[in-house]
């Protein structure tokens, strides 16, 4: 297992990637390729910045208390870049008038937020389970408050 003060930050981290993120933080990539148009580098920033994420979650062993919680992190992460990708070729499908490749990569798109939103509640559920079995994991985790699921 993980020592939980090195698994907490990066379980936080991920969560807040997908959460809202870290609007004061700096990219961690090498920045803007000069080939590469605005939509392709924020595709691949974001879509690098997730796998990093992935693989460090992915190689890390929570606390039992979050190993649920965890997984579905981990999810939630292939999801999002499931998703980014979907809607880059949606986009590049409606640019090129390829405009049943749009819909297809549309309809893509639909069913994996509506995996994620799903996904998403599971998080809260077990993020809750495991306040309640160990009060003060979701303070250690630097979650304030989580929503009610829908």
């Amino acid at each position: 297992m993980t020592n939980p003060s090195d698994y907490e930050p990066l379980f936080r981290d991920a969560y807040a990637t997908l959460h809202g993120g870290h609007p004061d933080e700096p990219p961690t990539d090498g920045g803007r390729r000069s080939d590469e148009s605005l939509e392709e580098f924020l595709a691949r920033s974001r879509g690098e910045a997730l796998g990093r994420l992935r693989g460090r979650l992915e190689s890390a062993e929570p606390p039992k208390k979050l190993r649920i919680a965890h997984g579905l992190l981990v999810r939630l992460l292939t999801c999002a870049a499931e998703a980014d990708a979907a809607l880059a070729a949606q986009v590049e499908a409606y640019r090129c008038g390829n405009f049943q490749g749009s819909v297809s990569h549309s309809d893509r798109l639909h069913s994996i937020v509506s995996e994620s939103a799903r996904l998403d509640r599971e998080l809260i559920l077990a993020l809750r389970e495991a306040e309640e079995a160990g009060p003060g994991t979701l303070s250690a985790l630097g979650i304030e408050e989580i929503e009610q699921p829908s």
